[in-house]
């Protein structure tokens, strides 16, 4: 059931954004209105017809092609878009995702590797834009680097005469980067200039999984057309047997689902991301794609275990840092060293949690990872520029506000010291406060499809909704009015108040599945 059988026009979808995210009437109907048209030409991208020339040229003669990829979602789903295009059109081509621990970018010894194996030209995806030392060793023996990325910082990653694109607006993925890319070759190569439903919903599931701000029509566009097209018979093979896997209905909103798994390998030092690029081209067989899944869904269920425990055990011990100003640091020690970025899930839930810019340290051996979040109107931009900061890091990325990197363990008490120094540095910053829920006197499926799924799709500067209401548990089942809504947790008979978030999965026009939060006698 959509929006349509639910009498759900885009004027009401835009008059709720307004209502809840105070969006002028213009953006409003703007998102709400936002498709297929909203998504950018690539040749609008700066850089990206040098870049593609170049691309076309290896692929016309034949040339030792690499795809190096981002070991996480957005990195694995791009790796697989480009590669994919590139083999089609007849390249020499390889592809190679890093592991965890061989941290973020391309580095010196990488490149040599590479070398030894006969690459002559290698295009990144969502990585390169600060591996200027890698990038400037390969130009010394002999190999050229294109770089598609999306992280700050934007200065030019190499040589004066190095090829790279990175959107200056930040409003894409490294994946849908990837896809522009792939695009444009294909043009080149005499492919009509149309849409491919394969790649562009991998790019979504890339993007959603991503810091990419879904509060901009054509982000929105993007990831709400993938939605469509994930919910079809056009579903990538990959993710139609990941969903088998998991034994659960489909509904749109498992994008996050799907791209949660297809993150693992920044999770577990388990996972070889090389082996997810695999499960999702079309060439593989669907029992390698099954055996790559299965793996997954049990490295997410033992990550998730852990993870869990310490982010309670984190956020009871900063009760008393919510709202307070200034940056939020804590240091996180995880009993399992098989895994790898906890940090991040964790520094997500403490900046929501507190309403604070936080930056987590995890030591891990002789290194010290350290992932950053912050929401509002704070940015990390500067501090990915900071020249104290970067000598210190071993490896450095991200966003305005989602970073990532390493240092040395020994270099700790220095790297915290440049942090407070830059911290002191910048302007007047006050905690996002929490916003209020909003009350609702009914949850028929039309409001839960209207506020669950309808505005959304959610991310990046969008978030779900809380809301307050009213119901009544009789006979073990919970109701408002005369409209059965079904609780991600039990509640004994009698009036209760609930806060909750909708659960997308439940938004359908046929169930209201609500997230609790929170419940009291009215």
């Amino acid at each position: 059931m959509h929006m349509e059988s639910l009498a759900i026009t885009p004027e009401k979808v835009g008059a709720a954004l307004q209502e809840i995210y105070q969006f002028p009437p213009r953006k409003a109907m703007a998102l709400a209105r936002a498709g297929p048209e909203s998504i950018r030409s690539p040749w609008s991208v700066p850089g990206m017809g040098e870049l593609v020339a170049r691309l076309v040229e290896a692929v016309q003669r034949k040339e030792p092609v690499l795809v190096f990829g981002d070991f996480d979602t957005d990195g694995v789903t791009g790796t697989a878009i480009l590669f994919h295009t590139l083999a089609r059109h007849g390249a020499q081509v390889r592809r190679y995702n890093p592991y965890y621990h061989e941290d973020y970018g391309l580095h010196v010894e990488q490149v040599e590797r590479f070398a030894r194996a006969g690459v002559r030209l290698i295009v990144t995806v969502d990585t390169g834009i600060s591996s200027l030392e890698a990038i400037s060793w390969a130009r010394r023996i002999g190999i050229e680097v294109l770089v598609t990325d999306h992280h700050l910082p934007l200065t030019s990653p190499g040589p004066p005469d190095t090829l790279w694109v990175d959107p200056p607006d930040h409003l894409l993925s490294g994946a849908q980067i990837a896809y522009l890319v792939a695009r444009a070759v294909g043009e080149r190569l005499g492919e009509p200039s149309t849409h491919d439903p394969w790649g562009l919903s991998l790019a979504a599931v890339g993007a959603q999984m991503d810091w990419v701000p879904v509060d901009e029509p054509e982000t929105r566009a993007w990831v709400a057309w993938a939605h469509r097209i994930l919910n079809s018979r056009e579903c990538p093979r990959g993710l139609q047997v990941a969903r088998e896997l998991l034994g659960e209905r489909y509904t749109p909103s498992e994008m996050l689902l799907l791209g949660g798994i297809l993150n693992l390998a920044k999770r577990s030092h388990r996972v070889n991301p090389n082996e997810i690029v695999e499960a999702l081209l079309p060439e593989t067989p669907d029992g390698r794609r099954r055996e790559v899944f299965r793996f997954l869904l049990e490295e997410r269920a033992r990550a998730q275990r852990v993870s869990g425990a310490v982010t309670a055990r984190a956020i009871e011990q900063l009760r008393g840092e919510v709202g307070r100003p200034g940056l939020l640091v804590y240091e996180v020690e995880v009993p399992d060293e098989s895994l790898s970025e906890i940090e991040g899930p964790l520094t997500s839930r403490l900046a929501e949690v507190t309403g604070r810019p936080t930056l987590v340290l995890r030591p891990a051996g002789e290194r010290i990872n350290f992932s950053g979040r912050a929401r509002g109107d704070f940015s990390f931009e500067s501090f990915l520029n900071d020249p104290q900061i970067r000598a210190l890091t071993l490896g450095i990325g991200g966003h305005r506000q989602a970073i990532g990197g390493s240092i040395r363990a020994v270099d700790r008490t220095a790297f915290l010291e440049a942090v407070r120094r830059w911290e002191s540095h910048l302007p007047p910053w006050q905690p996002t406060p929490e916003e209020e829920p909003i009350r609702l006197e009914r949850l028929d499926p039309e409001v839960a499809y209207l506020y669950g799924r309808a505005i959304g799709p959610f991310g990046h500067r969008l978030r779900p909704p809380r809301f307050r209401a009213l119901l009544e548990v009789k006979g073990g089942w919970a109701f408002s009015g005369e409209t059965l809504v079904e609780l991600d947790r039990p509640l004994s008979e009698g009036e209760w108040e609930v806060l909750f978030r909708f659960s997308e999965a439940g938004c359908d026009g046929r169930n209201t599945v609500l997230h609790v939060e929170e419940v009291r006698r009215p």
